[in-house]
């Protein structure tokens, strides 16, 4: 399960700081590398997938791809769109689709029996009715978007598999196909939603919801934003140098000081409390401790991203990815770094307790506010 440490690391303040200086140089300097795959989405031809290193910018591949009667028009994958060798900077593993224009010599063809494939949509214990979509074989189009609905369940999409052990597909997605297929809702157990956020009664004793999602995420899985601690907003580089409450030498914190008796974030430097409205914040250290010494923790791999989940006595659960940190544009792989509320005064200048945790422990850890973390919200007290 998890134990508190917090409070015994202060007597050991030499040692911690060896190893954080270990971590900055064997974690957080690694970078990643990711794979971009490039799909003709109709088109002829073939192209290499070409490796990123995570933070660094770099030019797509030129398209090779060609299409009788259309003209390529750059790529979509992710929900963005780029121009042919465009420079970007990659942060996981994507597919991009050619995008192909009529170049008036080729309409898109006619649907005719030949030619079309058929979408079949299934609420998978959900309720609702949706028609079937009929596709052009070949042709890239948008799924209809999902009308199906599930009381305390929230949607989170597709797949060609009702276990969701098939091919995932995100809502209004865009897709070719060549042959019909079913696909199944994907639905995620809440207790309830406030403000368009949903949450989990995991029956702690406490009573705290939790949220279902990061923020910045519309999935479980999903890292979504990173905040440096008491910030509000996204940001390219978490350092000293970017801190908002480092005054203008970097030297001295300007607040939540250790000195100035405010040892929890004020509402108004709380990023879940800012970006989801009045009925989130970020939890405490200890709405993290009672979180792991009260459920089963369990490292797992949902939808091919690695995390901990967390069951609940009543058997409910949520699921917190492998989200890493951030710090100079650096990330911490196979790591889960999430901030609490609750300030570490044990050091010069006072650092923020996470819950950090990887494939084999789960605990409270102590680190320096400037970096990025992501955030998973709770429901205020009372609603």
């Amino acid at each position: 399960m998890g134990h508190t440490t917090y409070n015994i690391r202060k007597f050991f303040f030499p040692l911690a700081v060896i190893c954080f200086v270990v971590l900055l140089m064997s974690g957080c300097n690694k970078k990643e590398t990711y794979t971009v795959t490039f799909d003709a989405n109709g088109g002829t031809g073939t192209m290499q997938q070409q490796v990123f290193t995570e933070g660094e910018q770099q030019a797509l591949t030129k398209n090779t791809f060609t299409r009788d009667g259309y003209i390529f028009s750059g790529w979509k994958g992710n929900g963005a769109n780029y121009i042919d060798e465009q420079n970007i900077t990659v942060t996981c593993d994507i597919t991009l689709y050619a995008q192909w224009t009529s170049n008036g010599t080729s309409p898109t063809p006619e649907p005719t029996p030949s030619n079309t494939v058929t979408i079949t949509f299934d609420a998978n214990g959900g309720s609702g009715e949706m028609a079937p979509q009929t596709f052009v074989k070949g042709v890239a189009q948008l799924l209809t978007d999902n009308a199906f609905t599930w009381e305390n369940h929230e949607f989170i999409g597709w797949n060609s598999a009702a276990d969701g052990t098939g091919t995932p597909y995100s809502n209004a997605q865009e897709m070719t196909l060549e042959a019909s297929v079913t696909l199944y809702a994907q639905w995620m157990a809440a207790s309830g939603a406030f403000e368009g956020h949903y949450f989990v009664d995991l029956g702690l004793p406490s009573g705290t919801k939790w949220a279902t999602c990061n923020v910045g995420a519309d999935t479980p899985e999903c890292f979504g934003d990173y905040f440096a601690w008491g910030e509000t907003a996204t940001k390219e580089s978490y350092v000293r140098d970017t801190y908002t409450y480092y005054d203008e030498d970097g030297l001295h914190l300007t607040k939540y000081t250790g000195q100035d008796g405010i040892t929890i974030l004020e509402s108004t430097d709380d990023a879940a409390t800012a970006n989801w409205g009045a009925s989130w914040r970020i939890p405490t250290a200890e709405e993290f401790d009672e979180l792991q010494n009260n459920c089963t923790v369990i490292w797992t791999n949902q939808n091919g991203i690695d995390g901990k989940l967390f069951v609940g006595p009543n058997g409910n659960s949520i699921f917190m990815p492998s989200a890493d940190c951030s710090y100079a544009g650096m990330g911490v792989s196979g790591y889960g770094y999430y901030w609490s509320s609750s300030l570490f005064t044990s050091t010069f200048n006072p650092e923020a307790i996470c819950l950090r945790f990887n494939s084999e422990y789960c605990y409270l850890h102590h680190i320096s506010r400037c970096y990025g973390l992501s955030v998973r919200p709770v429901l205020i007290e009372n609603n």
